[in-house]
């Protein structure tokens, strides 16, 4: 079982995004686990990790982007990024992506969409075995993003879609 939730936001800055997506994942968390938004308190780990204080057995995320914030929860580790689709960033791809990921890219309808689901997938997979990028983005190549397929995909599953001008993945332990 889990759960994302995501809402539009509009112009914030960082410290208004982070609270956005913390007060989305309360009012989630409230709602589906029947507690009282104002006893749920978000701690964070070592890695900077979030969780939920004195709740055992769920895993939470969060991720905010210019104009949205989005979270997640599960009885398991899970993970979730949301990233605006810009234009695509060769810099970038190639300390995070495998050259088989970038060829994903070059040969998809729209490179852009296809690079931040690239990303977002990876992140989110990152935020689920608990390092975020302070991890290696290369241990794990994603081989397919009609339904992602990736080098431990018997581990985890993996979602994207993109909303509008958004990308939004989660990765959720099997």
């Amino acid at each position: 079982m889990y759960k994302l939730f995501f809402e539009k936001t509009g112009i914030l800055t960082p410290k208004e995004q982070s609270l956005a997506a913390h007060s989305l994942l309360k009012r989630s968390l409230a709602r589906h686990l029947k507690l009282n938004e104002k006893d749920i308190t978000v701690k964070k780990d070592r890695n900077g990790a979030p969780f939920i204080e004195g709740v055992d057995g769920v895993w939470v995320s969060i991720t905010h982007t210019q104009g949205m914030v989005a979270c997640a929860f599960a009885d398991r580790r899970v993970g979730i990024d949301a990233e605006a689709v810009l234009t695509r960033r060769k810099s970038v791809e190639r300390r995070v992506f495998t050259d088989g990921e970038s060829s994903l890219i070059d040969t998809s309808k729209d490179e852009n969409s296809a690079f931040f689901a690239l990303w977002t997938l990876k992140e989110s997979w990152l935020k689920a075995i608990g390092t975020g990028f302070a991890g290696n983005a290369k241990e794990i190549e994603f081989y397919s993003l009609e339904n992602p397929v990736a080098s431990n995909s018997d581990l985890f599953s993996f979602f994207t879609e993109i909303q509008g001008d958004y990308a939004i993945s989660v990765c959720v332990e099997n």
